[in-house]
């Protein structure tokens, strides 16, 4: 079993700043070491990936924002 947990945060420049724990790079190195990365672990570098695809517009996907207050 694994726990990644990804923070995303607003910045006050009106950038979004993405965290995960374990990283990105301690995950890469956890692969090469011979281990294999569980289904938590597939999903988060999934959607790591497709968070930095989409801070640099190209990604495919339609990303859909819930209407927040009224």
């Amino acid at each position: 079993m694994a726990r990644v947990i990804i923070t995303i945060e607003d910045l006050p420049d009106g950038k979004v700043k993405v965290e995960a724990n374990p990283n990105f790079m301690t995950m890469m190195q956890m692969k090469e070491s011979g281990h294999e990365w569980t289904s938590a672990q597939g999903y988060a570098l999934r959607m790591l990936n497709e968070a930095g695809k989409v801070s640099k517009g190209q990604s495919q996907n339609k990303i859909i924002v819930p209407r927040i207050g009224r």
